[in-house]
């Protein structure tokens, strides 16, 4: 794999078949998590019956089971009833906003071969389905802290000086599943490379305010007193006198 670069007009990465094959699962995995989701709010309505639509827009939406989903729509207060309201209201079209984003991902991910190509307009679209993923990736590995992702970087990269049959969290683990745990702990690996190196170019390609404002700095200040003082410096224009 490499990182997001920029090339031309577009941030390009570099993912080997395995990776893609690997991403795209995962992220399959995340569509249907927010789809199913979507499919028990609209359970019995549909574009023939608009009446059932609304009224099930107005009953109250619980918060999800799964702690992974929760991460991607987590409660907007702490307050229950004014979450509930909020989540009420927003969650349809959030849940609508995630799957398009994920779905475009998915598509750079499968046209990728090798090069995962992006284009600037589509990067924050990307960069935000790629933290989603992460997200949930980082929920289904159980990691709560700096410290536990540090030590899966290490897992996963081979610095951990043969101590591989452990978890992040010090477990032991049986070989089934300390493959698994390795599999996983390298796609949470991937999604963060390449969303941190996706944004950091976007962040990179943001005009220089401080630029700017060392520009606007070195202005000479007495150069508008200076055009107001001089004749036909204000912009303004005299009429032309015509010969007669």
């Amino acid at each position: 794999m490499r990182t997001f670069v920029r090339e031309g007009a577009a941030y390009v990465a570099r993912l080997e078949a395995p990776e893609r094959a690997v991403l795209l699962d995962v992220v399959d995995d995340v569509v249907a998590l927010v789809g199913a989701r979507a499919a028990h709010r609209t359970h019995g309505s549909g574009p023939d019956d608009p009446l059932a639509a609304v009224q099930m827009a107005t009953l109250p939406l619980p918060a999800p089971t799964d702690p992974a989903l929760l991460r991607l729509l987590p409660p907007a207060s702490p307050d229950p009833e004014v979450a509930a309201e909020f989540r009420r209201l927003t969650e349809v079209d959030l849940r609508r906003s995630k799957s398009d984003q994920l779905l475009r991902l998915r598509a750079c991910v499968d046209a990728a071969g090798p090069d995962l190509v992006v284009v600037p307009s589509e990067a924050p679209r990307i960069a935000a389905a790629l933290t989603d993923v992460r997200l949930v990736t980082s929920e289904r590995l159980g990691l709560r802290s700096d410290a536990e992702a540090d030590a899966l970087y290490r897992l996963v990269l081979g610095d951990e000086d043969g101590e591989g049959d452990v978890s992040v969290h010090g477990e032991g683990l049986d070989e089934e599943r300390e493959q698994a745990h390795r599999l996983l702990g390298t796609v949470y690996v991937i999604l963060s490379v390449l969303q941190e190196s996706l944004v950091g170019l976007m962040l990179a390609g943001l005009p220089d305010d401080d630029a700017d404002d060392e520009a606007d700095d070195g202005a000479d200040p007495d150069a508008d007193g200076d055009a107001r003082d001089t004749p036909g410096a204000t912009g303004a224009t005299e009429p032309p006198t015509t010969p007669r």
